[in-house]
């Protein structure tokens, strides 16, 4: 009896953490959302009027890994525009995956 009294609290327990790591994880999504959201201002400023084909890509809708790259490449300087480099070289990791996650999950208005 003990055995089983000692299963079911190892259960509940295991439960409740998985609870918890996945109101976690749903918190973190909406705050790296909402830091994305934040730091997008900036970026809005020039692709907010972005055309298919212009010189400024359109950037809401990409996919994540792919914004990802770029904007790490910017920061490097691995691809040439001065104005990018320049955004792009004060964005730290974590803000380039907020601004990621922001871009994939915003549709332009």
């Amino acid at each position: 009896m003990a055995v089983l009294r000692s299963c079911l609290s190892l259960q509940l327990a295991c439960a409740s953490l998985t609870l918890t790591i996945a109101s976690g994880a749903s918190w973190a999504q909406k705050a790296d959302l909402e830091f994305g959201r934040y730091l997008a201002t900036e970026c809005m400023t020039c692709h907010r009027s972005a055309t298919a084909g212009g010189a400024i890509p359109n950037i809401f809708g990409m996919a994540e890994p792919r914004f990802i790259v770029l904007i790490k490449a910017y920061r490097d300087k691995q691809l040439p525009n001065p104005v990018m480099q320049s955004v792009a070289s004060r964005l730290r990791d974590d803000e380039i995956d907020a601004l990621a996650h922001f871009f994939a999950a915003t549709k332009k208005q």
